[in-house]
């Protein structure tokens, strides 16, 4: 029996639900209107699309004329039921096995009676604007599935690549929309298939962040929602988590800490990495829009809520998700306004991280300083094996013509990032921004676009890459992960790990030890793993041997000869009722563990970003051919023989694994003169790589 434990007071506090009783629609007349609009929207210009959501569907709703609207306090009484959450717990890392991935279908909302665009505050209520004055009208709101929107199809495009996976979840806000969905899905190419869909009015398509924050928990490893508060200009998105909760039967955990869900990222193993947006979201005083509809005019208003302190928010946060360790960083300046981290990192291993690096002509912003100090303080943490996390960095997308922005404020109109995208078992939803299809700047920087898929795939091995353009959301602040929600797989089979980057045989013998975590509510029956070595084209089996505490270990046996090899490896584990994961999941499409190895291997070079040229392809004997540096120590210039017959790269790092300087040695070539002029007197090592075959070279250098 799953035990429970008390929260905070100021944690937990009973949700306001608007109910349909509150609109008191003629139904029957709505329905008549939404079909008459749905008519005239689907023939609306791309022009007037874009210009709609550019007014009303930033990821991060305005609020700035909240003060010129009516308040009422927030306060509610709170009962012993709203403190109690259980004490085990456990959400998972995105990348582990999921049932399902859920998305809000996009909708155009328009005064009653009017072509005038309003923003879908309450289930026939909203608001339009005139500067600073809002005034309350009846709206008609209708999926968008217009010909010309370059949103409705983004969508179709997503929905299709999430049902390749796993079962997609689409919200909608009225019954007789599923058909309308259905028939644009048709039209398209790409019939649903694997679909689930829930009947819920909503504000807008962010499903990241007002979407449940799904856990495991009871010894049935159960699945609930713990619900958060999302913006208070949105308050039927708000409801969503506890209305879908309901739909399945599934438990769901509300609270008034204002949290969305792209500013949460998490291990499986107990650790979240967040940024200080979430102390600013709960440091104001407006809290949720309500509808009051008791006179005669409609009036819609905000709730005014108590601020809390930084402590406060961490020690809410650190019960409601039944954490051991938070990270707070500073949040970036550029990034459409939300802070949220998943602009620029994410995690598909449970001791690592992947992150934007901003290149050499960005390097002295404020965002890009921000960016290494925060990873920095990432990799500073101690991961659940004891061991620092570790970060390979992918570059920055450019403009269309390939440019880089001038300041932070002109990167806000596009705040493009690889890894705001979506983790669907063994594929990954990536966000790109190019299409082949279109000519001139239009079709966005082709070849760097290619070049940073090829960096992706080297940091995401064997995943399915499933490109979507999203150049639409340019300034939005997000991307696919941000209009995504995952729910996690039924009877899972967790496996965690601590992957090796490089093994020195010289310094820590020829056995390469493995430890892993791995549980299932019936108990595990075996934990394997399957190796070779990049040069044989067998593979080897070892059965791990439980340690307690759902550890397993084992050990691999290496040649203590080698100067120079790669191991290729996955686990897999079995579970007692009989399911079968393997880690990483596209162990069967090629993605292993690699783990460079020998007595010349001294680092494993992770820093792709911007080494677009890397190729894969050299072979051992290529790297076997590379001589010693001479003379060494070297003062200015240092000679290497190859034996190349395809082009060849290298880093020169010094002894703390920071790179130096690095470049390409064409095919063919001979000797190879390092120019080390720049290099300060002390001890390095040059490391040539294709990304998977690596070796080294000792370089001394004395002025």
């Amino acid at each position: 029996m799953t035990k429970v434990r008390k929260t905070l007071m100021f944690a937990v506090m009973s949700c306001f639900i608007f109910t349909a009783a509150n609109a008191q629609i003629n139904k029957a007349e709505q329905k008549q209107q939404r079909k008459q609009m749905l008519e005239i929207n689907k023939q609306m210009t791309s022009e007037e699309i874009n210009d709609y959501y550019n007014q009303m569907m930033q990821r991060k709703p305005n609020r700035a004329a909240a003060t010129t609207l009516p308040t009422k306090s927030a306060e509610k009484s709170v009962s012993k039921k709203d403190l109690e959450v259980p004490e085990d717990m456990i959400f998972p890392i995105e990348s582990d096995e999921v049932q399902a991935i859920l998305i809000e279908w996009p909708y155009i909302t328009r005064q009653k009676g009017t072509n005038n665009y309003a923003e879908a505050v309450f289930d026939g209520y909203g608001l339009v604007s005139a500067g600073y004055n809002y005034t309350v009208v009846e709206t008609t709101s209708t999926p968008d599935v217009a010909s010309s929107s370059n949103y409705a199809k983004l969508h179709g495009k997503l929905a299709n690549s999430i049902q390749k996976h796993a079962q997609v979840w689409i919200d909608v806000w009225y019954d007789e929309d599923t058909v309308t969905i259905k028939n644009y899905m048709e039209s398209l190419g790409t019939p649903l298939t694997n679909y689930k869909f829930f009947v819920h009015p909503g504000n807008s398509f962010w499903a990241r962040d007002w979407g449940p924050v799904a856990f495991y928990y009871g010894d049935d490893d159960e699945i609930a929602f713990m619900d958060f508060e999302y913006y208070g200009g949105r308050p039927m998105d708000d409801q969503l988590p506890i209305q879908i909760a309901k739909d399945l039967g599934w438990k769901c955990y509300t609270n008034t800490i204002e949290y969305e869900g792209g500013n949460i990222l998490v291990d499986g193993l107990g650790s979240l990495f967040t940024t200080s947006a979430v102390y600013e979201t709960n440091q104001d005083s407006y809290g949720l829009y309500y509808l009051d509809t008791t006179g005669t005019t409609p009036q819609i208003g905000y709730y005014t809520k108590k601020s809390l302190t930084k402590q406060q928010v961490q020690d809410s946060i650190k019960h409601l998700m039944n954490l051991t360790n938070i990270t707070v960083v500073p949040a970036l300046q550029y990034d459409g306004g939300t802070g949220h981290i998943d602009l620029y990192a994410d995690m598909w291993e449970e001791a690592g991280f992947v992150a934007a690096k901003y290149p050499e002509a960005l390097a002295t912003w404020t965002d890009a300083k921000r960016v290494e100090s925060n990873i920095d303080s990432f990799t500073s943490k101690t991961n659940w094996f004891g061991n620092n996390y570790d970060v390979v960095r992918v570059p920055l997308p450019t403009k269309n013509n390939g440019s880089w922005y001038t300041n932070g404020t002109d990167y806000n109109r596009y705040t493009r990032c690889w890894a705001n995208h979506t983790f669907v078992n063994d594929a990954i939803i990536q966000p790109v921004f190019y299409d082949t299809t279109k000519t001139g700047t239009s079709a966005g920087d082709v070849e760097g676009n290619k070049q940073a898929l090829n960096v992706l795939k080297t940091a995401y091995p064997g995943y399915t890459f499933e490109e979507i353009d999203v150049r639409s959301f340019d300034g939005y602040g997000g991307a696919i992960h941000c209009i995504t929600k995952q729910i996690p797989a039924d009877n899972p089979v967790r496996i965690y790990h601590q992957p090796a980057r490089w093994f020195n045989t010289q310094d820590n013998g020829s056995t390469y030890k493995l430890e892993v975590f791995s549980q299932n509510k019936s108990g595990i029956s075996t934990v394997k793993v399957s190796y070779r070595l990049a040069s044989e084209d067998s593979w080897k089996e070892i059965t791990l041997t439980s340690a307690g505490n759902n550890k397993y270990t084992g050990e691999i046996a290496l040649d203590a000869n080698a100067n120079n090899d790669t191991l290729f490896y996955y686990i897999s584990s079995t579970s007692n009722n009989g399911k079968t994961i393997t880690k990483p999941m596209t162990a069967h499409q090629g993605g292993y563990y690699i783990m460079p190895y020998g007595k010349d291997v001294n680092t494993y070079y992770n820093d792709y970003a911007y080494d677009t040229t890397i190729t894969v392809g050299i072979n051992t004997l290529v790297l076997e051919g590379i001589s010693e540096i001479y003379p060494n120590p070297a003062t200015d210039n240092a000679t290497i023989s190859v034996n190349n017959t395809n082009d060849l790269y290298y880093r020169i790092i010094n002894l703390k694994g920071q790179v130096q300087q690095g470049g390409k040695i064409a095919k063919n070539t001979a000797n190879y003169e390092l120019d080390v002029k720049n290099l300060k007197t002390g001890n390095y090592w040059v490391i040539f790589t294709d990304g998977n075959l690596s070796t080294s070279r000792k370089l001394v250098i004395v002025k």
